[in-house]
Protein backbone atom coordinates (compact mmCIF):
# COMPACT_ATOMS: atom_id res chain seq x y z
CA UNK A 1 0.00 0.00 0.00
CA UNK A 2 1.45 3.38 -1.00
CA UNK A 3 1.97 6.21 1.49
CA UNK A 4 -0.66 8.28 -0.33
CA UNK A 5 -3.26 5.55 0.03
CA UNK A 6 -2.42 5.10 3.74
CA UNK A 7 -2.91 8.85 4.35
CA UNK A 8 -6.29 8.72 2.62
CA UNK A 9 -7.42 5.76 4.76
CA UNK A 10 -6.30 7.45 7.99
CA UNK A 11 -8.03 10.72 7.02
CA UNK A 12 -11.27 8.90 6.16
CA UNK A 13 -11.30 7.06 9.49
CA UNK A 14 -10.65 10.25 11.44
CA UNK A 15 -13.42 12.09 9.57
CA UNK A 16 -15.86 9.24 10.21
CA UNK A 17 -15.03 9.22 13.96
CA UNK A 18 -15.56 12.97 14.32
CA UNK A 19 -18.81 12.88 12.35
CA UNK A 20 -20.18 10.03 14.45
CA UNK A 21 -19.11 11.80 17.62
CA UNK A 22 -21.07 14.91 16.60
CA UNK A 23 -24.12 12.87 15.64
CA UNK A 24 -24.08 11.22 19.06
CA UNK A 25 -24.12 14.65 20.67
CA UNK A 26 -20.86 14.20 22.58
CA UNK A 27 -19.44 17.54 21.56
CA UNK A 28 -20.44 20.38 23.84
CA UNK A 29 -22.73 18.31 26.06
CA UNK A 30 -23.76 19.98 29.33
CA UNK A 31 -23.94 17.79 32.39
CA UNK A 32 -27.32 18.33 34.06
CA UNK A 33 -28.55 16.28 36.99
CA UNK A 34 -30.62 16.75 40.14
CA UNK A 35 -27.37 17.23 42.04
CA UNK A 36 -26.20 20.08 39.82
CA UNK A 37 -29.48 22.02 39.73
CA UNK A 38 -30.80 21.26 43.24
CA UNK A 39 -30.80 24.77 44.76
CA UNK A 40 -32.64 28.06 44.75
CA UNK A 41 -31.47 30.19 41.82
CA UNK A 42 -32.20 33.91 42.13
CA UNK A 43 -32.43 36.33 39.21
CA UNK A 44 -31.11 39.79 40.04
CA UNK A 45 -32.49 41.54 36.94
CA UNK A 46 -35.36 43.70 38.17
CA UNK A 47 -36.97 43.54 34.72
CA UNK A 48 -37.14 39.75 34.77
CA UNK A 49 -40.67 38.28 34.93
CA UNK A 50 -39.34 35.76 37.48
CA UNK A 51 -37.56 36.25 40.80
CA UNK A 52 -36.29 32.71 41.36
CA UNK A 53 -36.27 29.12 40.15
CA UNK A 54 -35.83 26.41 42.78
CA UNK A 55 -35.25 22.69 42.22
CA UNK A 56 -35.35 20.04 44.92
CA UNK A 57 -33.86 16.55 45.03
CA UNK A 58 -37.28 14.93 45.22
CA UNK A 59 -38.09 16.21 41.73
CA UNK A 60 -40.19 19.25 42.61
CA UNK A 61 -39.79 22.83 41.42
CA UNK A 62 -40.87 26.22 42.77
CA UNK A 63 -40.89 29.28 40.50
CA UNK A 64 -41.66 32.68 42.00
CA UNK A 65 -42.77 35.54 39.79
CA UNK A 66 -41.12 38.93 40.16
CA UNK A 67 -43.54 41.42 41.70
CA UNK A 68 -42.96 44.39 43.96
CA UNK A 69 -43.37 43.23 47.55
CA UNK A 70 -44.32 45.13 50.66
CA UNK A 71 -42.85 43.15 53.55
CA UNK A 72 -44.96 44.73 56.27
CA UNK A 73 -48.72 45.10 56.31
CA UNK A 74 -51.17 46.05 59.03
CA UNK A 75 -53.31 43.05 58.11
CA UNK A 76 -50.57 40.56 59.01
CA UNK A 77 -51.62 38.54 62.04
CA UNK A 78 -49.09 38.76 64.86
CA UNK A 79 -49.21 35.07 65.77
CA UNK A 80 -49.64 32.72 62.84
CA UNK A 81 -49.84 28.94 62.79
CA UNK A 82 -47.63 26.61 60.81
CA UNK A 83 -50.55 25.34 58.72
CA UNK A 84 -53.48 27.40 59.99
CA UNK A 85 -55.75 28.59 57.20
CA UNK A 86 -55.86 32.01 58.89
CA UNK A 87 -52.37 32.48 57.46
CA UNK A 88 -53.74 31.89 53.98
CA UNK A 89 -56.72 34.16 54.52
CA UNK A 90 -54.40 36.92 55.71
CA UNK A 91 -52.20 36.38 52.67
CA UNK A 92 -55.23 36.56 50.36
CA UNK A 93 -56.31 39.81 52.01
CA UNK A 94 -52.89 41.35 51.56
CA UNK A 95 -52.75 40.13 47.98
CA UNK A 96 -56.10 41.72 47.15
CA UNK A 97 -54.78 44.99 48.57
CA UNK A 98 -51.57 44.67 46.53
CA UNK A 99 -49.64 44.61 49.80
CA UNK A 100 -48.72 40.94 49.88
CA UNK A 101 -45.27 39.66 50.69
CA UNK A 102 -46.19 36.47 48.84
CA UNK A 103 -45.42 36.56 45.11
CA UNK A 104 -47.32 34.47 42.56
CA UNK A 105 -45.94 30.93 42.89
CA UNK A 106 -45.72 28.00 40.48
CA UNK A 107 -45.18 24.52 41.90
CA UNK A 108 -44.94 21.09 40.32
CA UNK A 109 -42.61 18.27 39.33
CA UNK A 110 -39.75 18.33 36.86
CA UNK A 111 -37.77 15.83 34.83
CA UNK A 112 -34.42 16.09 33.06
CA UNK A 113 -33.77 15.08 29.47
CA UNK A 114 -30.22 15.86 28.34
CA UNK A 115 -29.73 19.59 28.83
CA UNK A 116 -33.48 20.20 29.09
CA UNK A 117 -35.52 20.52 32.28
CA UNK A 118 -39.24 19.99 31.74
CA UNK A 119 -41.38 21.75 34.35
CA UNK A 120 -44.71 19.94 34.33
CA UNK A 121 -47.62 22.20 33.44
CA UNK A 122 -45.41 25.27 33.24
CA UNK A 123 -42.58 25.33 30.73
CA UNK A 124 -39.24 24.16 29.36
CA UNK A 125 -35.74 25.14 30.46
CA UNK A 126 -32.75 24.65 28.15
CA UNK A 127 -29.49 24.84 30.05
CA UNK A 128 -26.84 27.02 28.39
CA UNK A 129 -24.23 26.77 31.15
CA UNK A 130 -24.13 25.90 34.82
CA UNK A 131 -21.47 26.16 37.52
CA UNK A 132 -21.56 25.81 41.29
CA UNK A 133 -22.75 29.41 41.61
CA UNK A 134 -24.21 30.56 38.26
CA UNK A 135 -26.95 29.17 36.04
CA UNK A 136 -27.56 30.47 32.49
CA UNK A 137 -30.61 29.15 30.67
CA UNK A 138 -33.51 29.88 28.37
CA UNK A 139 -37.09 29.33 29.49
CA UNK A 140 -40.10 28.78 27.25
CA UNK A 141 -43.47 29.35 28.87
CA UNK A 142 -45.83 26.51 27.98
CA UNK A 143 -48.96 28.67 27.90
CA UNK A 144 -47.69 31.21 25.37
CA UNK A 145 -44.57 29.73 23.77
CA UNK A 146 -42.63 32.87 24.71
CA UNK A 147 -38.89 32.28 25.30
CA UNK A 148 -36.56 34.38 27.46
CA UNK A 149 -32.98 33.93 28.60
CA UNK A 150 -31.85 34.34 32.20
CA UNK A 151 -28.73 34.39 34.33
CA UNK A 152 -29.33 33.28 37.92
CA UNK A 153 -27.10 32.94 40.97
CA UNK A 154 -27.38 30.29 43.65
CA UNK A 155 -28.78 31.65 46.90
CA UNK A 156 -27.05 30.88 50.15
CA UNK A 157 -28.30 27.68 51.77
CA UNK A 158 -28.98 28.57 55.39
CA UNK A 159 -29.88 25.00 56.35
CA UNK A 160 -26.82 22.87 57.05
CA UNK A 161 -26.72 19.33 55.72
CA UNK A 162 -27.57 16.52 58.16
CA UNK A 163 -29.56 13.30 58.16
CA UNK A 164 -32.59 15.06 59.70
CA UNK A 165 -32.34 17.96 57.27
CA UNK A 166 -32.31 15.55 54.34
CA UNK A 167 -35.35 13.70 55.71
CA UNK A 168 -37.30 16.91 56.34
CA UNK A 169 -36.44 18.61 53.05
CA UNK A 170 -38.99 16.81 50.92
CA UNK A 171 -42.57 17.22 49.72
CA UNK A 172 -45.23 16.10 52.21
CA UNK A 173 -49.01 15.73 52.39
CA UNK A 174 -51.00 16.57 55.54
CA UNK A 175 -52.98 13.45 56.48
CA UNK A 176 -54.39 14.08 59.96
CA UNK A 177 -54.70 16.63 62.75
CA UNK A 178 -54.97 15.14 66.25
CA UNK A 179 -54.88 16.11 69.91
CA UNK A 180 -52.49 14.75 72.53
CA UNK A 181 -54.59 11.59 72.87
CA UNK A 182 -54.40 10.89 69.12
CA UNK A 183 -58.04 11.84 68.58
CA UNK A 184 -58.82 13.50 65.26
CA UNK A 185 -59.61 17.20 65.39
CA UNK A 186 -62.33 18.05 62.89
CA UNK A 187 -62.95 21.74 63.51
CA UNK A 188 -60.12 24.28 63.27
CA UNK A 189 -57.58 23.15 60.72
CA UNK A 190 -59.63 20.31 59.26
CA UNK A 191 -59.86 22.20 55.95
CA UNK A 192 -56.08 21.90 55.59
CA UNK A 193 -56.08 18.09 55.41
CA UNK A 194 -54.74 17.06 52.00
CA UNK A 195 -52.58 20.17 51.63
CA UNK A 196 -49.05 19.84 50.26
CA UNK A 197 -46.07 21.05 52.29
CA UNK A 198 -42.47 21.42 51.14
CA UNK A 199 -39.33 22.24 53.13
CA UNK A 200 -36.05 22.87 51.29
CA UNK A 201 -32.40 23.39 52.21
CA UNK A 202 -32.60 26.87 50.74
CA UNK A 203 -34.86 27.74 53.68
CA UNK A 204 -38.00 27.68 51.57
CA UNK A 205 -41.25 26.71 53.22
CA UNK A 206 -44.24 26.20 50.91
CA UNK A 207 -47.83 25.25 51.68
CA UNK A 208 -50.16 24.36 48.80
CA UNK A 209 -53.60 24.56 50.41
CA UNK A 210 -56.01 21.89 49.21
CA UNK A 211 -53.32 20.00 47.28
CA UNK A 212 -52.41 20.29 43.59
CA UNK A 213 -53.78 23.48 42.07
CA UNK A 214 -54.60 25.05 45.44
CA UNK A 215 -53.64 28.45 46.79
CA UNK A 216 -49.93 28.64 47.63
CA UNK A 217 -48.16 30.35 50.49
CA UNK A 218 -44.37 30.69 50.46
CA UNK A 219 -42.18 31.61 53.38
CA UNK A 220 -39.05 30.65 55.34
CA UNK A 221 -37.88 28.13 57.95
CA UNK A 222 -34.75 27.17 59.87
CA UNK A 223 -33.75 24.86 62.72
CA UNK A 224 -34.38 26.26 66.19
CA UNK A 225 -32.01 24.01 68.14
CA UNK A 226 -28.85 21.97 67.57
CA UNK A 227 -30.71 18.70 68.06
CA UNK A 228 -32.91 19.63 65.06
CA UNK A 229 -36.09 18.72 66.92
CA UNK A 230 -37.58 22.22 66.75
CA UNK A 231 -37.92 24.63 63.83
CA UNK A 232 -38.74 28.28 63.34
CA UNK A 233 -41.13 29.34 60.60
CA UNK A 234 -42.07 32.76 59.29
CA UNK A 235 -44.98 34.16 57.33
CA UNK A 236 -43.17 37.48 57.06
CA UNK A 237 -39.75 38.58 55.89
CA UNK A 238 -38.17 38.31 59.31
CA UNK A 239 -34.65 39.53 59.87
CA UNK A 240 -33.51 38.35 63.28
CA UNK A 241 -36.42 37.49 65.61
CA UNK A 242 -38.13 34.21 64.85
CA UNK A 243 -38.94 33.30 68.47
CA UNK A 244 -42.72 33.81 68.22
CA UNK A 245 -43.22 31.04 65.66
CA UNK A 246 -41.68 27.74 66.72
CA UNK A 247 -42.88 24.12 66.50
CA UNK A 248 -41.58 20.74 67.68
CA UNK A 249 -40.96 17.73 65.45
CA UNK A 250 -42.04 14.76 67.54
CA UNK A 251 -41.45 12.14 64.84
CA UNK A 252 -39.38 12.25 61.65
CA UNK A 253 -38.84 9.26 59.41
CA UNK A 254 -38.14 8.84 55.72
CA UNK A 255 -41.85 8.61 54.88
CA UNK A 256 -43.65 10.18 57.86
CA UNK A 257 -43.53 13.41 59.85
CA UNK A 258 -45.37 14.58 62.99
CA UNK A 259 -45.22 18.23 64.07
CA UNK A 260 -46.51 19.53 67.40
CA UNK A 261 -47.84 23.08 67.68
CA UNK A 262 -49.77 24.25 70.75
CA UNK A 263 -51.77 21.11 71.64
CA UNK A 264 -52.13 19.97 68.04
CA UNK A 265 -50.24 17.26 66.21
CA UNK A 266 -49.97 17.46 62.43
CA UNK A 267 -49.40 14.06 60.76
CA UNK A 268 -47.79 14.19 57.33
CA UNK A 269 -46.77 11.50 54.86
CA UNK A 270 -44.27 11.65 52.03
CA UNK A 271 -45.90 12.78 48.78
CA UNK A 272 -45.82 9.99 46.19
Amino acid sequence: MTKKLIYLVVFACAFTFVACDKENGNEGDISVSKNTISAKWEISDNNSPYASFEFNQDGSYIVVENVEMNMRSSSVISKASLFNSNSLRAAKTRSSESESNLSPIHFGTYRIEGNKIILSGFGLIEVISITAEEFTFSFTLEATGQTNSFVANKSAEPISSSSRTEMLCRTWVIERLTDGNNNDINDDGADIIGSIVLFSRAGTYLVLYGGEGGEAGLSEWKWANSQETKLYYSWENWTDDWSDNIVTITDLKSTSLVIEEYDWYWHLSLKK
